[in-house]
């Protein structure tokens, strides 16, 4: 799957190579984002802090289509005490396509989305052996935009060094209230191994997650834009998160987690949005349960 990992980054590429012409042109809106986020793990008898950073290109023609391309870099580092223990630095790259299609019928529009990753590792293992990751989805939202549904499926196969293919089904619902400057989103998680002796003994894993997004008028204090809340409850492993391309493959099995996020609109074209956030993991192997805090910061440059 090399071929995969090099035409996502030559596409990566040339995308930002062709933006300079691109935004030039009132048909294509083009967004450029940088992130950054760095934590400890607290309680863990293995691992002690890591960082990452991503860059993203995303652009859209007339809501009609987008693609966009992603580049991430992780490094977690384990406690030099502990004998046998490893860092781990990880590349991924993804690419995510989209497709509108609108229906009067059902008053709203459909979005058709394709989102692939290549994972690589310099580390062999279960957990940190290369991946390749497939995950088709479709969102419907309504004309009033108060109304959101979706079905998301991810196929992940681990199988450059182990014989694992995770299976991951997360449909949702949200609702808009308050002229929409309020939200609520559910997701849920139905995590499926074909390979329970790794993936620490769980075949099937179950959780829920519930969003809050709240949006101020323009003028708010401190020159807010947007506020939100999300929290996890019930087992997930090996996760996948297309909407921040983020996987979960170098993690033990999450047993919740919380975060409060904050967004400033700078100007009319630059976003800065900045999240802090706990989650808990289980070692099941070892029985050891500990804490992942972390700062996040993302940069959002649009034309």
């Amino acid at each position: 799957m090399k071929s995969l990992k090099n035409i996502l980054l030559s596409v990566l590429f040339l995308s930002g190579v062709s933006v300079t012409n691109v935004y030039a042109d009132e048909r294509w809106y083009i967004d450029a984002t940088v992130n950054g986020m760095a934590g400890r793990y607290s309680d863990a008898e293995l691992r002690d802090d890591f960082y990452s950073g991503s860059a993203w290109l995303n652009i859209d023609y007339i809501d009609i289509y987008s693609f966009a391309v992603a580049y991430n870099h992780l490094n977690i580092n384990s406690k030099d005490a502990v004998p046998g223990a490893f860092s781990v630095t990880q590349d991924a790259v993804a690419g995510r396509f989209q497709y509108y299609f609108y229906n009067d019928t059902l008053g709203g529009k459909i979005t058709a989305q394709l989102v692939a990753y290549e994972i690589s590792n310099d580390l062999p293992s279960v957990q940190a052996g290369g991946a390749q990751i497939i995950s088709p989805k479709f969102v419907y939202t309504n004309y009033a935009k108060d109304l959101s549904l979706d079905f998301e499926y991810v196929w992940s196969s681990y199988s450059d060094n182990s014989d694992l293919i995770v299976h991951q089904f997360a449909p949702s619902i949200g609702f808009g209230f308050n002229d929409n400057l309020d939200w609520l989103h559910f997701k849920a998680f139905l995590i499926q191994s074909d390979n329970k002796f790794l993936t620490q003994g769980e075949e099937s894993l179950v959780s829920a997650e519930i969003k809050w997004t709240h949006g101020f008028s323009p003028n708010a204090l401190f020159g807010l834009d947007n506020l939100f809340i999300d929290v996890l409850a019930g087992e997930r492993v090996f996760a996948v998160d297309n909407e921040t391309f983020t996987v979960y493959n170098l993690e033990d099995v999450q047993q919740g987690s919380v975060l409060l996020g904050l967004g400033w609109r700078v100007g009319e074209d630059f976003d800065v949005t900045a999240i802090a956030g706990v989650e808990k993991y289980k070692n099941k192997i070892i029985d050891n349960e500990y804490n992942r805090e972390y700062l996040y910061i993302r940069l959002t440059q649009h034309w």
